[in-house]
């Protein structure tokens, strides 16, 4: 009896042990830690824990596949998101993410009826902005600038939207629409390499702020060093300025991107040629067989390449 006794106390004193205890809210430190390793650590001990119930997995998922896009594992992110839809065909951040995915890898038709079904949801200023992105891509500019303009009422400081409305609105002719929203773009996120490097090329057409011009590449290869048209539109000011070493680099950079870039080709040949090396003429004759009119479009923009 008295062993009984015993062993009752301390189980009755284990219990008090673990009642005290307070257990870390594993799904919370998901969303919210700083450290995406130690985020990503959390979602999994709730995605694994076999007595979490749906809507949590779903959730830890969902913040694993956002964190996993953070550290650039965009295949592993897909396949979270795509675990949580698993779960809840209409869980909306699912939905988002992995439309997002997609538009980024240009599986547009792909990612369009998710972006549809999460458009009444609360993602739906962000999957109006993905599916303005989409029809941007497609050419049907007043159908973005729609998509555009719903997301903006739903999120006025969406700095990413507004960038968007101010291209489609520049291809659609409305250039004085354009700039006003590349301004507002900029206003709000002044980080932003699209919009600087889209009122870059704005003012760099237009002849006019090219201090302004030369100031917003700066600022859009620092925030995104691989931002193709940020590091074009750099060239080319800096072609326009003669500093031929420096042109040279940037558009060495655009071709490390994409090797066949015309503009980029026919930049570094002129900037090859003008410092002396007469096989700058190689690189701008490549650029015609892409493009034939590439010398016209360099003339237009102020650069003299002999």
């Amino acid at each position: 009896m008295k062993r009984i006794v015993v062993a009752a106390g301390l189980l009755a004193l284990a219990a008090c042990e673990r009642a005290d205890e307070t257990p870390p809210d594993l799904l919370a430190e998901c969303r919210t830690l700083a450290d995406r390793a130690a985020r990503i650590d959390a979602c999994t001990r709730v995605i694994d824990d076999a007595a979490i119930d749906g809507a949590a997995r779903a959730a830890a998922l969902n913040g694993r596949a956002a964190a996993r896009l953070e550290t650039g594992e965009v295949t592993a992110a897909l396949r979270d998101y795509e675990a949580a839809l698993r779960l809840d065909e209409n869980d909306a951040e699912a939905l988002v993410g992995r439309a997002g995915i997609l538009v980024q890898s240009g599986q547009l038709d792909a990612a369009e009826p998710l972006l549809e079904r999460a458009r009444a949801s609360e993602r739906a200023a962000r999957a109006n902005a993905l599916l303005g992105q989409i029809a941007l891509s497609r050419g049907q500019f007043e159908q973005a600038i729609s998509a555009f303009d719903a997301t903006l009422r739903l999120d006025p400081g969406m700095a990413a939207a507004m960038a968007g409305r101010a291209r489609a609105k520049q291809r659609s002719g409305d250039l004085e629409g354009a700039a006003a929203d590349f301004d507002a773009a900029v206003r709000l996120d002044g980080a932003l390499a699209d919009a600087r490097a889209g009122r870059c090329w704005l003012d760099l057409h237009a002849a006019r702020n090219l201090d302004r011009a030369r100031t917003d590449a700066e600022a859009a290869v620092a925030a995104s060093p691989h931002n193709v048209e940020a590091q074009v539109c750099r060239g080319v000011l800096q072609l326009r300025g003669g500093e031929w070493a420096n042109a040279r680099a940037s558009f060495e950079r655009v071709l490390e991107v994409e090797p066949g870039n015309p503009t980029a080709l026919f930049g570094r040949g002129v900037a090859r040629r003008r410092s002396g090396e007469d096989a700058g003429r190689e690189d701008m004759n490549l650029a015609r067989d892409f493009d034939r009119h590439i010398g016209e479009t360099y003339r237009d923009l102020g650069v003299q390449s002999y």
